[in-house]
């Protein structure tokens, strides 16, 4: 018997964090059968989309002059409903730019306030003394992507890298525009001379950094999966990226693992065995630790 295939797994269509609705916004207006969205609904950089029109282009030319008018516009004219709408992102919004959403001042502000609006702290679930953020996706390397709207990814690192290295003096990132790439250094964070620089879940472009950490780098100690968040990216290749990450059940599976090989190589190299505190992980193992190999630490879990 074939097992479903799990939304935002390696072979579902990535799981965009607090959007219920996943069919394509063609289906919903009902140009195609239900489908669901392959591209977080990033419609203006979706392969499937173009398809779609051009289909419709194809099936509509004639001898007579072009149509100069998008095409969006003449396959949506009877509905006038926004993408945004057809999507579920917003409760009622009719188009008003005539479906040039490249053009369109009300697409821009909704992609602005994605990345600049504050960030509700995510359900988690509990592992062997660390939390994990539900339906984010983890990079081996300690670092987490979650997919928004529109196909932009936010980034940050995760609890146990930040409880295995304690609260950091400094975090330094990439600036705007500059590229990062899957599984190589995305930035670099120091504490008492010591340094590392956690790998990037995906490849892209990056869109926002949090300033926040330039002032406070130890809010990512305090909150790693919402205002510790480090970078917002535009994936070049979104699903390809996904597939090399972890995923629900995968997820939790991998840092139970995880949190037994930190006791096994805290045992070997200062002698201790690493103990839960009231149900959680201590917040500063390398801290607390007498004789914690840093450079140990980030070659055998960040890098």
């Amino acid at each position: 018997m074939t097992k479903p295939i799990q939304k935002g797994s390696k072979t579902g269509q990535p799981l965009i964090f607090g959007l219920a609705n996943d069919q394509c916004v063609w289906s919903r207006a009902g140009v195609v059968k239900p489908i669901a969205c392959i591209n977080a609904f990033d419609c203006l950089g979706c392969a499937f989309d173009r398809k779609v029109q051009a289909e419709f282009e194809a099936k509509t030319a004639a001898p007579a002059p072009r149509d100069p008018r998008p095409v969006r516009l003449r396959m949506l004219i009877n509905q006038r409903k926004c993408r945004h709408m057809l999507s579920g992102r917003v409760a009622y919004k009719l188009c008003g730019h005539s479906y040039d959403c490249v053009r369109c001042p009300y697409d821009q502000m909704l992609e602005d306030s994605t990345v600049l609006s504050p960030l509700g702290a995510p359900l988690y679930d509990h592992t062997s003394g660390f939390s994990v953020a539900r339906d984010y996706y983890y990079h081996p390397g300690h670092t987490w992507a979650r997919v928004e709207y529109g196909g932009r990814v936010r980034v940050g690192m995760d609890d146990f890298a930040l409880r295995l290295l304690g609260p950091q003096d400094t975090i330094e990132l990439p600036g705007l525009g500059e590229t990062v790439t899957q599984g190589r250094p995305q930035a670099t964070i120091g504490r008492d001379g010591h340094v590392a620089q956690p790998l990037s879940p995906l490849d892209g472009k990056v869109l926002a950094v949090n300033a926040k950490l330039g002032t406070r780098a130890d809010t990512a100690n305090h909150s790693p999966y919402a205002e510790g968040w480090f970078m917002v990216v535009q994936p070049t290749s979104l699903r390809r990226s996904l597939k090399n990450l972890l995923f629900g059940a995968e997820s939790l599976a991998w840092m139970d693992d995880e949190a037994a090989r930190l006791t096994a190589v805290l045992n070997e190299t200062a002698g201790y065995r690493l103990a839960a505190t009231g149900g959680e992980a201590v917040s500063d193992i390398f801290g607390s630790v007498p004789n914690a190999d840093w450079d140990r630490l980030v070659v055998e879990f960040l890098n």
